[in-house]
């Protein structure tokens, strides 16, 4: 194994450790509050739960087509920039579409190299189909990105409202990104053995085999992309897996609150955690809890009434 393997598997390693403890993290949070909105995507239409009397005691008749309608569009079309703020749509869009198409050549690699692996490409058909599936993909992935990645820095640059709130972050990440999309494509087009080179490293890594000789191009865009490993779980770009959290534990979470039951615990510990807010008002001390505070709340109504 040499230092080169070290160099992949490390930086995976960090992706996958990282992302799971983000995950694990979000997951111990306190419970959110939640948006009750009706209907929402995973109710069959014109059957709207709160609209069936005593409706937490009736079994759940959910929808996977209904969210898979909104997530789907949401995901490859960016449907919500387009609804609340086309004229970032664009450049948002195809920065991200640019990753998508790399991300499937990565997998037609993968099966390429699995393929591979497994001693089953002596047929030149299917390496043939591979690498007429994988280049155009990185190209057209790689074209996409750059061009998004320029009209967002342009956005972020021009732009009063998005410049006003733009940090260092958010330049590192679009041009780390802009250079994983530069580089991509200048590898697909510029060199002849892009597809072999890319499968054989994939295979290599897989087995722990010697991995072959990359042209400069190859070395510089497999470091940049393992750099992007490293860092992506610790900056909001996990946005990517986060917004499963937001929308199904908080736009389109339903789930009734019934005595004795998983959310009915998690509430009973948010309303037991002490209260630190400043305001006279509140009445919190640092040690009081929810509980106190409304308990509190409701002597002084009662002792207002009475007088």
């Amino acid at each position: 194994m040499s230092l080169f393997h070290i160099v992949i598997y490390g930086s995976l390693l960090i992706f996958i450790v990282a992302i799971l403890a983000r995950a694990a993290r979000i997951m111990r949070m306190p419970l959110h509050l939640r948006w009750e909105l009706q209907p929402v995507p995973h109710e069959r239409p014109g059957a709207s739960t709160f609209e069936r009397v005593d409706w937490w005691t009736h079994s759940r008749d959910r929808s996977r087509f209904g969210e898979l309608s909104i997530m789907i569009p949401e995901i490859l079309l960016l449907k919500g920039v387009w609804e609340h703020n086309r004229g970032l749509w664009f450049a948002s869009w195809t920065l991200h579409f640019g990753l998508y198409l790399l991300i499937g050549a990565m997998v037609v690699i993968l099966l390429h190299a699995v393929l591979l692996v497994a001693g089953v490409l002596a047929d030149a058909f299917v390496p043939v189909v591979l690498a007429a599936v994988t280049r155009p993909l990185a190209i057209a992935g790689g074209a996409l990105g750059t061009v998004g990645a320029i009209a967002m820095l342009i956005r972020r640059i021009t732009e009063p409202g998005m410049r006003r709130y733009a940090t260092a972050g958010h330049f590192v990440n679009l041009a780390h990104l802009g250079a994983i999309y530069v580089t991509a494509l200048l590898w697909a087009l510029l060199d002849g053995g892009f597809v072999a080179e890319t499968a054989t490293l994939y295979a290599g890594v897989l087995t722990a085999a010697p991995l072959p000789s990359l042209p400069l191009i190859g070395y510089l865009n497999v470091a940049i992309v393992l750099l992007f490993f490293i860092y992506l779980p610790f900056t909001h770009m996990t946005h990517f897996f986060t917004k499963y959290f937001t929308y199904h534990m908080v736009r389109w979470e339903d789930t009734p609150n019934t005595a004795g039951g998983r959310l009915e615990e998690k509430i009973r510990r948010n309303v037991s955690q002490p209260v630190s807010w400043a305001a006279a008002h509140v009445g919190a001390n640092g040690k009081k809890t929810w509980l106190d505070l409304v308990a509190d709340t409701g002597e002084v109504k009662r002792e207002t009434e009475e007088a």
